[in-house]
């Protein structure tokens, strides 16, 4: 009887659920080779699609009182190729870029200002549509990877 009501319970988890699953959030710094070429940091974003990209969209990313309009893609070779399939993994992609002023001095690249739907308490807030549904991700923190120093 337990059993039963164990797989009763996962399956309506599964149906009625998440249409994206959170498989790795990573974060990646950098910074450019040549004197004041700039420095930020990367953010990669790894889903599990549990439907197609007809049915759903992934189009919105928080990070920090930043805002950034994202697609999917199941590619980061191809990233004009927005569709993918059911149980496709899939990537988002953003960054935070710092550049030189003509004075010298390093200062954010400025980002889209978009305030987040609705409170998290993450890192970062991934908003996605499902049969035009307003749905919501929070992602809690980000793997660190090691930083890239481009020659």
């Amino acid at each position: 009887m337990k059993t039963t009501v164990t797989a009763v319970i996962v399956l309506l988890i599964f149906l009625f659920g998440a249409k994206l699953k959170l498989i790795e959030a990573t974060s990646q710094e950098w910074a450019g080779g040549q004197y004041q070429s700039g420095y930020g940091t990367d953010f990669k974003i790894t889903l599990l699609a549990k439907r197609n990209s007809a049915q759903l969209q992934v189009d919105e990313l928080w990070m920090a009182g930043d805002y950034f309009e994202v697609h999917a893609v199941k590619d980061l070779t191809n990233r004009s190729n927005h569709s993918f399939s059911r149980r496709d993994t899939v990537y988002i992609t953003a960054g935070i870029t710092f550049k030189p002023t003509q004075g010298g001095k390093m200062v954010k690249v400025e980002t889209k200002k978009k305030p987040a739907p609705i409170d998290y308490d993450g890192v970062a807030l991934v908003g996605y549509s499902y049969k035009g549904k307003r749905k919501y991700i929070e992602i809690e923190s980000f793997k660190k990877l090691e930083k890239i120093i481009y020659p």
